[in-house]
């Protein structure tokens, strides 16, 4: 067979976005737009699933929480047992100033009054599961804890500090982010999330007077606590220990330092997090180092490198996981808007972590709303738009939104809420074919015939198919409705 006619096929097509490479030189299985796009196990490509208000309405109005002007600061999926074998479930959202719960049936009741807790635009906002109970902090309100039926605190004597974040470890609270001593964390005794004053409650600093003040702390991870500091220079500290006379901290890491403690994700196998430079993980960074090179992020670098992103508002910025689609997230304001419209997704179980290998990007784009929180939710009942809802606790992504409202992901009608979405895959420019011998010559001449494709039918939907050769376009549109079609 003449070169010309040389078939050149790209199967499977393994590879994510990667916009800091040449697309002249990069590998043809990876991508240079990949828009409202996921992978599947086996690397292909397809649109993500859809989002619907989380409203008792099936239409699509939008059912907002308290006002279009409030953002939903934090959303979180908050399980109770209690005294009882069988728990009972609350989906919390901070909007403006109030704290809100829904059962799960898609309504939402007021938990404190409209303006009782912070500042309504506050997105430090954090929710913390503890004891049976939700902490809810945000720096400069007074925190406050929820048990599913009311709101209470430490009693008096033994006040928590205004903290920005908290984790749960070893039946204890810790507490950072305090204005009065940036360093310091604060714990309560063994089995008393309000007890903070104590003989089995203490406070210790992390390397004061270094020029950063505490950021961040990963949930339990193998045992410790993983503590961020930032925002100048970075560092990471390790606290280890079962008891508060035997708690040892020591530094495992420096710089990445982390922009807020809302961009932290602790899966089983590793902590995530952003900072002003790109997307770490812990597991990379302890081994090879704050190097550009063993940054998560390097095939997308360019979007903090050339301010494609901004950076101003990465302080803003916050993360979700999703377990059974193995994916963490990231939801950051684009160049030139004022309303965080997209989300970095990295899928994380086909991705290879060390530095050079592959990774498996994408950015799932809104374009009616900013999505200002996430969080996953599992599903308890109902809900049976949900792609693969028919299990009981299925999890779906939770969005919260600038306008008041909060959306369920994982839904199968492709769409936000009922206005369509566009998936994106654009393939780098292809001038390398590989010929017999193996070598690949880059100025051979070569012929395309024609362009095929394979897909697995999806509803009622059509893809659209621009091929470009020679500086000459050829497209078409493709109904994914059963058969297949060819561009010629």
């Amino acid at each position: 067979m003449s070169s010309r006619d040389t078939a050149f096929s790209v199967h499977p097509a393994l590879g994510g976005l990667d916009i800091s490479s040449d697309p002249t030189v990069l590998d043809p299985g990876f991508l240079t737009v990949a828009d409202n796009l996921e992978f599947l196990e086996g690397g292909q490509r397809k649109k993500r699933l859809g989002t619907q208000v989380y409203s008792s309405s099936t239409g699509n109005a939008v059912y907002t929480l308290i006002s279009t002007a409030s953002p939903v600061r934090a959303v979180a999926d908050f399980w109770r047992y209690g005294a009882s074998l069988t728990p009972t479930q609350n989906i919390l959202a901070v909007s403006g100033a109030s704290i809100l719960r829904s059962t799960g049936s898609g309504v939402w009741s007021t938990v404190t009054a409209t303006s009782s807790f912070g500042a309504s635009g506050n997105l430090q906002t954090m929710i913390t599961l503890a004891g049976d109970r939700a902490v809810i902090s945000d720096e400069t309100a007074t925190p406050i804890a929820y048990d599913q039926t009311s709101l209470a605190g430490p009693t008096t004597g033994s006040a928590w500090p205004r903290f920005t974040g908290s984790r749960y470890h070893r039946d204890r609270l810790f507490m950072w982010g305090e204005s009065t001593s940036p360093s310091r964390v604060t714990y309560t005794g063994a089995g008393n999330i309000f007890d903070s004053t104590g003989t089995d409650s203490g406070t210790f600093r992390v390397a004061e007077g270094d020029g950063d003040r505490l950021m961040a702390c990963s949930k339990p991870f193998f045992n410790s606590l993983y503590f961020f500091k930032g925002p100048q220079y970075g560092s990471i500290w390790q606290l280890s220990g079962n008891t508060s006379t035997d708690f040892a901290l020591v530094q495992v890491g420096y710089g990445a330092p982390a922009v807020s403690q809302r961009v932290m994700v602790t899966t089983p196998t590793d902590v995530f997090w952003m900072s002003q430079y790109g997307v770490h993980s812990l597991e990379t960074t302890v081994k090879f180092g704050n190097v550009e090179e063993a940054f998560l992020s390097l095939p997308i670098q360019k979007l903090w490198r050339d301010n494609l992103i901004r950076r101003d508002r990465l302080p803003e910025a916050w993360a979700f996981w999703h377990p059974q689609r193995s994916l963490v997230g990231w939801g950051v304001y684009a160049a030139g808007e004022t309303t965080q419209r997209w989300i970095l997704i990295y899928n994380y179980a086909l991705s290879d972590p060390k530095p050079g290998g592959r990774k498996y990007w994408s950015i799932w784009k809104f374009t009616d709303v900013g999505i200002t929180a996430g969080d996953t939710w599992l599903i308890s009942s109902g809900w049976d738009g949900i792609v693969g809802r028919s299990q009981p606790n299925h999890p779906a992504p939770l969005f919260g939104a600038s306008n008041g409202t909060v959306y369920v992901g994982n839904w199968g009608t492709l769409t936000d809420a009922g206005t369509a979405y566009t998936a994106t895959a654009r393939t780098p420019v292809i001038t390398r074919f590989p010929v017999q011998g193996g070598s690949v010559p880059e100025t051979q001449e070569k012929g395309f015939t024609g362009l095929v494709t394979y897909f697995n039918p999806k509803g009622n939907y059509s893809a659209d198919v621009t091929l470009w050769v020679d500086r000459r376009t050829l497209s078409t549109s493709i109904s994914l409705v059963g058969g297949g079609a060819t561009l010629t």
